[in-house]
């Protein structure tokens, strides 16, 4: 039998940085985006699937933890990322606490979010066109 396919749930209100997420981790994964918290509860349906949840922080609204706390009994194989330009010892306790599985900083590399998606799938991290690009400049 196939894998399911694996799924990641973007809520990013940012539209540029929405769209680019979309974008790089669409090659490997089936991508759902949202760009308010709002949106994602009244649209998201409960799973039993694995799903990647990368969820702003400061998003309009509600925060990206407090979204967590809303959708996380619907998604009980569910693992999120919470990714924000305003880390501090503060918000990563509050994010920790909250059951969050990795903490982004922004502005970040995307084989960051890639490297850590492939993590919580619990498979290799595919290599992309820049890593392949550089190790045939390596070989030559």
């Amino acid at each position: 039998m196939a894998d399911a396919p694996k799924k990641i749930v973007i809520v990013e209100d940012n539209v540029a940085a929405n769209h680019l997420l979309r974008d790089w981790l669409s090659v490997n994964y089936e991508v759902t985006c949202f760009l308010d918290a709002e949106s994602a509860i009244s649209q998201l349906k409960p799973s039993e699937d694995r799903v990647v949840f990368l969820l702003d922080y400061n998003l309009p609204g509600l925060t990206g933890i407090q979204l967590k706390q809303r959708i996380g009994e619907n998604f009980p194989q569910g693992k999120y990322i919470l990714i924000s330009g305003l880390f501090d010892t503060r918000l990563t306790h509050e994010a920790r606490t909250a059951g969050f599985d990795a903490l982004i900083p922004k502005p970040f590399p995307l084989q960051n979010i890639s490297k850590k998606v492939a993590e919580l799938f619990g498979v290799p991290a595919k290599k992309n066109l820049m890593d392949r690009v550089k190790e045939t400049t390596e070989k030559s």
